[in-house]
């Protein structure tokens, strides 16, 4: 058990403390004030700390806007897929022959009582002589007719 020291022991000791000589130290005594100071070195830790923050914020606020437009272009695609379908099923619907018959019998046409056939002739191609335009004639609007005439007569004569 630690010894008690008694009242009258201290006051002999700070007495005794009196008595020695006090030297002036060339230095005077530095008291702190204020709060805690920041060591210097630890400023650019801080600083690099700060900066890896910042940018994992800035990342992760990027990947949520990517994952929001992302996510909202997809139900914009299945909206237009939805929407070409019911066009495409309401073309198919608008080109039924059933549709245009009806359509057509709305406007006073009346279904053919028989059918009629065009066959067509396997042409020889222009004759050389009808082909021939001369180059003093100059007019091309008389040059096609001279070309389209010799094509008229030459289907009639195949009849």
């Amino acid at each position: 058990m630690p010894r008690r020291i008694h009242r009258s022991e201290q006051r002999q000791a700070r007495a005794a403390a009196d008595l020695l000589p006090v030297e002036p130290s060339g230095r005077r005594s530095r008291l702190r004030r204020g709060g805690p100071r920041t060591p210097l070195p630890l400023l650019p830790l801080i600083a690099v700390g700060a900066g890896i923050g910042i940018a994992y914020v800035s990342q992760t606020a990027h990947a949520t806007s990517s994952t929001y437009r992302a996510s909202t272009l997809a139900a914009d695609q299945q909206v237009l897929r939805t929407q070409y379908q019911q066009l495409q099923d309401e073309l198919a619907r608008l080109q039924s022959s059933e549709r245009i018959v009806a359509a057509a019998q709305q406007l006073g046409m009346r279904p053919a009582s028989s059918w009629a056939y065009v066959t067509s002739h396997a042409q020889a191609g222009l004759s050389s002589s009808s082909t021939q335009l001369t180059a003093t004639s100059g007019d091309a609007l008389q040059q096609l007719l001279t070309a389209l005439n010799a094509i008229t007569d030459s289907g009639d004569t195949a009849r």
